[in-house]
C-alpha cells in the first residue's frame, strides 16, 4: 500500500550546533535528525507565522530561551536566542531539511553531568520539590546516574543556575482555556470509535477520523474507516488541506495514528507545527 505523501530526502545544511547529533545513513540516526528539525521548527514558527505575541523577535528569542528545554530524546538542553534567530534563517532559505542537525562539534568531550542525570533532577525536583541538592546527588551516585566520583557541587550549580531551587518547578505553566483567534492558526484531530456493523458477514468496528478548526469549530476533515490507522488519518489530512489550504499547527493526542516519523515529516515539509498532548 503506497503512503499518502512522498516524504523529503534530507540534505546537510546549516552549521553544526553544540547539541547536534551524529547524521549518517543509520536510520535511527536519520529519525532522530527528523525529530530535532520539527523540534526546532516548532520554537520558530511563530516568527515564521508572524504569531508571536512579543514586541519583537528579539523579545520572543529572550523569552523562549531563559530555561533550558527538554528535547526529543530527553535531554535538557538551554539555547541562545541568536541560535533561534540563526535557525530562521535556515529555514527561511532550505526549509525543514537545513534545520536537521549535523555532526555534534562537541563529540568526544565529557560532561560533569550526563543527560540521564540532568533528566533526572528535573523529575526530582518536580515530584519531590523541597529535596536538596545534597539529597539528589545521594539518588543520583545510589541510582548510577553518575559515579561517586562527581561532586555534590556540581548538582548545586546545575540546581542554581537554572534555579530550580523554589519548591514550584519553573518549567510548570497554569493550564488555561484557549482558542485561536482565526481560522487555519490551528487544527485539532481525534479519533471516535463507533459501533461494531457487520458486511459480508464480518462484524467490524468502524472508526470516525475527524479534524476541526480550532477558532471556527468547522470540521475540514473527516471519514469512516474499518482501521484507525496513520494512513487514513493521513489521507483524510491530505484531503482537508487541499480543501482549506496548510494549517500553522496540527493538535493531536499520542495514538499511533498520530506520533509517527511520517506524520512528523508531512507537517515539517509543508511548515505546520505538530503538537501532542
Amino acid at each position: 500500500m503506497s503512503m499518502v505523501f512522498l516524504p523529503f530526502l534530507p540534505h546537510n545544511g546549516g552549521k553544526p550546533l553544540k547539541e547536534d547529533i551524529s547524521m549518517d545513513n543509520n536510520p535511527k540516526n536519520l529519525s532522530d535528525a527528523a525529530a530535532m528539525a520539527q523540534f526546532r521548527l516548532a520554537l520558530i514558527a511563530p516568527v515564521i507565522h508572524g504569531l508571536y505575541p512579543d514586541a519583537s523577535r528579539n523579545a520572543y528569542y529572550q523569552r523562549v530561551t531563559e530555561k533550558p528545554l527538554t528535547l526529543p530524546d530527553g535531554s535538557v538542553f538551554q539555547y541562545s536566542p541568536k541560535t533561534l534567530s540563526k535557525w530562521v534563517s535556515l529555514y527561511q532559505n532550505g526549509g525543514i531539511d537545513a534545520l536537521m542537525p549535523q555532526e555534534r562539534s562537541d563529540k568526544g568531550s565529557t560532561r560533569v553531568l550526563p543527560d540521564t542525570a540532568i533528566e533526572e533532577i528535573y523529575r526530582l525536583k518536580e515530584a519531590f520539590p523541597r529535596l536538596n541538592s545534597t539529597q539528589i546527588h545521594r539518588h543520583l551516585v545510589e541510582e548510577a546516574f553518575i559515579p561517586a566520583t562527581v561532586s555534590v557541587c556540581a548538582v548545586q550549580r546545575f540546581v542554581k543556575k537554572h534555579d530550580l531551587k523554589s519548591a514550584r518547578n519553573p518549567g510548570m505553566r497554569d493550564r488555561k482555556a484557549f482558542e485561536e483567534d482565526a481560522f487555519g492558526k490551528m487544527w485539532q484531530a481525534d479519533t471516535c470509535y463507533l459501533p461494531y456493523i457487520t458486511e459480508h458477514g464480518q462484524r467490524r468496528r468502524v472508526y470516525c477520523i475527524m479534524i476541526i478548526d480550532d477558532h471556527s469549530r468547522f470540521l475540514v476533515g473527516g471519514g469512516l474507516f474499518y482501521n484507525d490507522n496513520a494512513y487514513n488519518f493521513q489521507k483524510v489530512f491530505k484531503d482537508a488541506v487541499a480543501a482549506h489550504g496548510i494549517p500553522a499547527k496540527l493538535y493531536v493526542d499520542n495514538g499511533c495514528s498520530y506520533s509517527n516519523e511520517q506524520l512528523s515529516l508531512i507537517c515539517g515539509s509543508i511548515g505546520t507545527v505538530l503538537l501532542h498532548t
